[in-house]
């Protein structure tokens, strides 16, 4: 190789590193990155043709995801499931996440816990009480606690699933759960915080009959409203469960503010057409969300979102 072609060759890995095209952004020592994983329904809910070009998107994006070096954690926020939350669902998806480099946060989803194990008439049927109690002992033998908490830098991260078994919200912590935040959030008043869970807080969609109904978002609504009003330290609450694309101006709007303070950063699934991701970057003095298109393999610029500290 002659010295023309090595100077631009180091230009381009140079580039490489610091723009768009590698799914990296900035100065890599001043930041954590998090990228979410949502509604990745492994291997799909789809059948036939569309449920095997699912597959294979699922399969490029986490090609990607390994590709960039600079991920410190991903975090499944829920629905990793085709379906439900039988063993042998469960081991399979979590197979799909161990080929993941990075470290990794999962929570429960609604398909973890409130559906049985096969369609009928080829529709989703609800488990009984009974069945979503065995289910959630199934998610704890596979993925291990159903919440917890991680830090990264000066952030705590604090990650949930809907884990109640009696309500008929399909996103509904537990009490246990709800108590377990509230006195964790307690602990913590000084610590910037990041929350994780599948469905994402009531009026941060739109205004109409979707994002309307209860049973798409968050619950208990009102013990989890006193939390985020009473605890200015959380910033972002990161949730899937609406399959939210980018394209959908719901995905990143004035309406993802709750009360005005606690951004939603929507999700979107991964079994669909193709696959994008949000990734969280975690600096001293602001958090940054960026949109990869892993099938044009670029950022969109559009969707960038900055929050100062």
């Amino acid at each position: 190789m002659n010295y023309g072609k090595r100077i631009l060759l180091g230009a381009a890995l140079l580039a490489c590193a610091f723009f768009a095209g590698c799914g990296n952004t900035g100065n890599q020592d001043e930041a954590h990155r998090i990228v979410v994983a949502s509604d990745v329904h492994y291997p799909s809910k789809m059948e036939g043709g569309a449920g095997k070009t699912a597959i294979s998107n699922k399969e490029k994006a986490r090609e990607d995801i390994n590709s960039w070096k600079d991920v410190d954690l991903i975090a499944f926020t829920g629905d990793m499931v085709a379906l439900s939350g039988s063993l042998e669902q469960l081991q399979e998806a979590r197979n799909f996440t161990e080929g993941f480099k990075a470290d990794k946060i999962y929570m429960a989803g609604n398909h973890e816990i409130n559906f049985e194990k096969k369609r009928k008439n080829g529709k989703i049927r609800k488990a009984d009480p009974a069945l979503r109690r065995a289910h959630v002992e199934n998610y704890q033998k596979v993925f291990g606690p159903l919440y917890g908490k991680k830090e990264l830098g000066k952030y705590l991260l604090l990650y949930l699933s809907a884990d109640d078994t009696e309500s008929q919200n399909p996103v509904q912590m537990s009490k246990e759960e709800v108590e377990w935040l509230k006195q964790t959030l307690k602990d913590n008043r000084e610590k910037p915080t990041l929350i994780f869970f599948h469905g994402p807080l009531p009026g941060t969609y739109t205004d109409d009959d979707f994002g309307n109904n209860p049973r798409h978002f968050a619950q208990p609504a009102g013990a989890i409203d006193l939390i985020l009003l009473t605890n200015p330290q959380i910033k972002l609450w990161v949730s899937g469960h609406t399959h939210t694309p980018p394209t959908d101006p719901a995905f990143a709007s004035e309406n993802n503010w709750y009360h005005g303070k606690v951004l939603d950063v929507y999700n979107p699934t991964w079994d669909g057409d193709q696959v994008w991701t949000n990734s969280i970057y975690l600096y001293k003095d602001k958090i940054i969300i960026k949109t990869w298109d892993h099938k044009e393999g670029k950022w969109i610029d559009s969707l960038t979102r900055t929050i100062k500290e």
